[in-house]
């Protein structure tokens, strides 16, 4: 115990010593955590507008023939793979629907036979398997045509996949920027008491006795650093958020993820990372001088 309080002690101490160049390294840690954060928020918010947009173009119509059963084609069907839900829509429901469409022109349709096909609206699970279970559907008997959004629907998964993979890169770069600021502030700390390291070193001192104060240090720089980045993304988004909704008041559906969603997800994220960094950073630093 009386080991953690030195430990809490001399790095408290060595924090409040140097306090231009800790100011600087928590400022710069917080600057790289806010980015993090709206890096962060961007990607989840992109994911959920490409995941809404996405339901939205999981269905297929599928047409089928009239001189086939309907119930052995569904059947058929639901024996599919990746097969969410099938609704059957009869022709003349379908002819109904685009008279409305046409709105003030739909009197052109009067007295035309109606040329439609009864068909089933087929949603699917992942979209990222579409051309799949268009092509077993096609092999299915009594089958007219299938029409579904394909370019759509790849064009979504292109973009859901270049987003995870580019907030994932950004990501690590941005943590291991942190990760050498921090690093760095306590290095240059760590040189200005590498005599009294050795000497402790060498009367028998234990790794652990010497790196700890400096732990406390780091895990301070970092977790105060993560304190403003996740200040400063909150009141961000909260204030964005408030002015888009007020922009699309109109909309039945917030597109962006409320403040209080993304802050269960954010407000961990920083602050386990900033101070994860800032432990790692100041182990790193002091590591080498504990060999003799």
């Amino acid at each position: 115990m009386s080991q953690i309080i030195y430990s809490i002690k001399q790095g408290l101490k060595s924090l409040l010593k140097n306090k231009m160049m800790n100011f600087l390294s928590i400022i710069s840690v917080s600057a790289s955590l806010i980015i993090l954060g709206i890096v962060l928020s961007l990607v989840v918010n992109i994911n959920k507008f490409v995941n809404m947009t996405r339901e939205e173009v999981n269905e297929i119509r599928v047409s089928i023939d009239s001189n086939f059963d309907k119930e052995v084609i569904k059947k058929n069907i639901e024996t599919i793979d990746n097969i969410e839900g099938i609704e059957f829509k009869g022709k003349e429901d379908a002819f109904k629907e685009l008279k409305k469409s046409w709105g003030e022109d739909s009197y052109l349709l009067e007295g035309i036979d109606n040329p439609l096909d009864n068909y089933y609206i087929v949603t699917i699970k992942d979209t990222a398997k579409s051309d799949e279970v268009v092509e077993k559907i096609r092999s299915i008997e009594g089958i007219v045509d299938i029409e579904y959004h394909e370019d759509a629907m790849k064009n979504f998964i292109s973009i859901s996949n270049t987003i995870k993979k580019f907030g994932s890169l950004l990501i690590i770069f941005l943590t291991f920027i942190c990760l050498i600021l921090i690093s760095n502030t306590i290095k240059s700390q760590v040189y200005s008491k590498k005599e009294e390291i050795q000497i402790i070193k060498c009367v028998g001192g234990s790794n652990a006795f010497i790196i700890s104060p400096f732990v406390v240090e780091g895990f301070m720089i970092g977790f105060l650093g993560s304190l403003i980045a996740i200040g400063s993304c909150i009141f961000s988004y909260g204030y964005i958020v408030e002015k888009i909704n007020l922009l699309l008041m109109s909309m039945k559906t917030s597109v962006m993820i409320p403040i209080e969603q993304l802050s269960i997800f954010i407000i961990p994220v920083l602050l386990v990372t900033g101070v994860s960094i800032g432990v790692l950073g100041s182990i790193i630093s002091v590591k080498k001088y504990l060999k003799i």
